[in-house]
Parts: structure tokens; sequence; C-alpha cells
């Protein structure tokens, strides 16, 4: 039977993709290095900007994670498609990861494409940590899909 996220492979919304554990590490440093970002843009109290740099954070981190299982999102809608892995991928326990994900999301969409819209130092300061988190807890989980790989 098939894991509830790999059901995304039959509506075409993952598509197989052979992608090494070096390329997986390379968008890894590149989650890194936004997270590093948020923290700078923070304490130049660009609110807006560490919220945009949070949400990348989060999407690299969870294509790497996508990635180190074989797969690739498809183009067309590829972050909703993203977020819609985590919320079938994640147990119980990182759901608040992944439901803070998908409101960043939003904001994100309205801070490219609305008006209006400021984010404030605490919901700045909360993105950062949320990515920080989200980022931790897909290392982890690519690190156990390692260590399986290299046992098959």
């Amino acid at each position: 039977m098939k894991m509830s996220w790999e059901k995304l492979s039959g509506d075409g919304s993952l598509q197989k993709k052979r992608i090494s554990f070096a390329e997986v590490d390379l968008v890894l440093d590149k989650a890194r290095k936004g997270l590093k970002a948020s923290k700078v843009l923070f304490s130049e109290e660009l609110y807006d900007a560490v919220l945009t740099e949070s949400y990348d954070t989060m999407l690299r981190s969870a294509r790497a994670l996508i990635f180190s299982l074989g797969y690739k999102p498809r183009t067309v809608g590829s972050h909703t498609i993203v977020i819609k892995f985590c919320e079938l991928f994640f147990e119980k326990d990182f759901q608040f990861l992944v439901a803070r994900y998908r409101r960043m999301k939003g904001k994100r969409n309205y801070l490219i494409y609305g008006a209006g819209l400021s984010i404030s130092a605490i919901e700045a300061k909360r993105a950062v940590q949320t990515a920080g988190e989200f980022l931790g807890v897909v290392e982890q989980k690519i690190t156990k899909i390692k260590k399986q790989s290299k046992l098959l």
C-alpha cells in the first residue's frame, strides 16, 4: 500500500526524479543560508523581507525532503504541491509547523501581489523561529532517509 504522500505521484503532482544526496545537501545548504539571511534581515528590522525569506527557507527545506525521496514537484503549482506533500508526510507532531507554513505562504503571496499588509516584529520573529524549527525537522528526516537508502 502506498503511503499517503505517494498518492501525489498518481495525480502527477510529484514526478519520479533521481536526485543525488549531494544535490539534496546543496538545496539544504541554500535553506540554511536563507535562515541566516532571515536573521540578518530581522536585525535590520526588514520584517516583510524576513517573512518572505523564512517562507523560502521552508520551501527549500521541503523540496530537499521531496528530492531525498526520489521525487520532484510538478512545476505548475509547485508551492501548493510542496505544502500538500508536507501535510501528508509529517506526523501529527509536526502538523502545527505545516499549518504555519501554509499561513506564511498566504502572507508571502499577499506581500508580493497585494497591498496594505505589513509584518510586525513579533510575526517576523515567529517566522524565523518556525523556519528554523521546520528546517531542523526536515534535516532529521533526510538523515533517516539517507541511512535507510544505504541499507537497501
